[in-house]
């Protein structure tokens, strides 16, 4: 009797594992198609991309003027820690093909090139306040495609863009 229950597991535990075991034969193409990412994934990946190109024009406006350091650092530390928030939204599972837009090897388009940066206070802070109008206007452009929590942080960032851009045009570098 023992002996026959010992046989029914046995023919159990390979009834289970055999199709498992056939399946992982076939490699991942037995598990189908990915499925479609999220409708959220490309808008974070382009909110992404906005506060990265943004980034690079506070990096540039810095190296090029850094006697504007002391107005600037507070308002960069907040364009990363909006990239943080995003960053956490975006889930790219290891292996896949999908890089993260901020990664050290994606290149941003619209990167300022040394020579666009201006180099006088004035200039470069009206570089920058036209800078973040445009990533004001480009987070508030995707909001239609966001869903509902991705939306609000991204009208969140929007409005400091914004704001930022309204304390760029006041600052009066002496």
């Amino acid at each position: 009797m023992a002996r026959d229950a010992t046989r029914r597991r046995v023919l159990a535990i390979g009834a289970v594992t055999l199709p498992l075991a056939m399946a992982g034969c076939k490699g991942l193409g037995a598990l189908g198609t990915p499925p479609k990412a999220a409708p959220g994934v490309a808008v974070t990946g382009d909110a992404i991309m906005v506060e990265t190109r943004l980034i690079a024009h506070y990096g540039a406006v810095l190296a090029a003027v850094p006697g504007l350091a002391g107005t600037l650092r507070p308002l960069l530390a907040q364009h990363h820690d909006h990239l943080a928030q995003l960053r956490a939204r975006l889930i790219i599972p290891p292996g896949s093909r999908a890089r993260d837009p901020a990664s050290p090897g994606a290149s941003p388009s619209g990167s300022p090139s040394p020579s666009a940066v201006p180099g006088t206070p004035a200039a470069a802070l009206g570089y920058l306040r036209d800078a973040e109008n445009a990533a004001a206007a480009a987070q508030l452009a995707h909001l239609t495609a966001a869903p509902p929590s991705l939306a609000q942080l991204l009208a969140s960032i929007s409005a400091s863009e914004a704001t930022h851009a309204m304390i760029l045009g006041h600052v009066r570098h002496r």
